[in-house]
């Protein structure tokens, strides 16, 4: 079974990070000068790089050489915390999504305590950390506070402010942002490059705009379309040109999972302020008034 792109191309070193360098290069900066904070808050939309980049993280800090912005991919820490390694013991990422109880928190604060079997830290990556109950922040809000030198924690979350004040403002908080089209049309072409697949270039603009600047689903769009490709490649099967947007053809048949375009009914709709249609009107092709 072939993996995914986002899971095959995934970054191993904050240099491969795409469109965040508002994020790496303070990071880098920090891992050089040997200034490491106890906690860390990445923030940001969803498949933006923020697990990949604490997954970075603790292999910066864990390499031989380390800590390092550049981490040397030999020792044993960098294999076994490479994008597709088997993991490390001294590294534990925990799914807050379905284990943000009080129990899971005071469990993994007990665990916290012990020093690290290999490494030089101890690092727990807490992902969808706003799914941490109240409870269960309050429980690790000590040793958040006032952790051992080996320890740091990395919280990664999409919606920052249900993460609890006091915990918060604990971290070094570092936003990630949605990737500019630019950014993200250099990362597909280098895996499309990479796949030895052939590509048009109308086609690149639909899927960046499908993957709406998330550089997981962005690449899972290309992937289902290179997926279901003939042996010449991805080829764009529009009628019109690119700039052409009121072709039917182009908005019907070559947007990647998104709504054809339909003219809006509700303009012809008489004003009423008393009555209100029971159901909003669908256009000829299905799509409701809202696309």
């Amino acid at each position: 079974m072939a993996l995914a792109l986002y899971r095959k191309y995934r970054p191993a070193t904050f240099a491969e990070v795409v469109g965040q360098e508002h994020v790496t290069e303070p990071l880098r900066t920090a891992l050089a000068a040997g200034r490491i904070n106890h906690a860390y808050l990445f923030s940001g939309p969803r498949g933006c790089g923020k697990t990949s980049s604490a997954r970075i993280m603790a292999r910066s800090l864990n390499c031989v050489e380390g800590p390092t912005p550049d981490p040397c991919g030999k020792c044993n820490s960098c294999l076994a915390l490479a994008p597709e390694g088997p993991g490390s013991v001294d590294v534990t990422e925990l799914d807050a999504a379905s284990h943000g109880g009080v129990d899971d928190a005071r469990e993994l604060r007990d665990k916290a305590f012990y020093a690290p079997a290999e490494s030089r830290y101890r690092v727990f990556i807490i992902d969808e950390a706003h799914m941490v109950t109240t409870q269960g922040f309050n429980a690790l809000l000590k040793i958040v506070e006032e952790p051992p030198e080996h320890l740091i924690f990395i919280f990664a979350t999409t919606e920052p402010d249900k993460v609890l004040t006091t915990i918060r403002s604990r971290t070094h908080h570092y936003p990630f942002r949605l990737i500019p089209p630019s950014s993200m049309r250099e990362l597909l072409e280098r895996n499309v490059a990479a796949e030895g697949a052939e590509v048009e270039p109308a086609v690149y603009p639909l899927v960046i705009r499908a993957g709406g600047g998330s550089a997981r689903d962005t690449q899972s769009v290309l992937d289902q379309l290179l997926a279901g490709a003939g042996p010449d490649g991805v080829r764009s099967r529009c009628s019109a040109s690119p700039t052409s947007r009121s072709s039917t053809t182009w908005s019907t048949r070559c947007r990647p999972r998104i709504p054809p375009s339909c003219s809006p009914p509700w303009r012809s709709w008489p004003r009423r302020a008393t009555t209100r249609a029971a159901s909003p009107p669908t256009c000829s092709t299905g799509c409701v008034t809202s696309c």
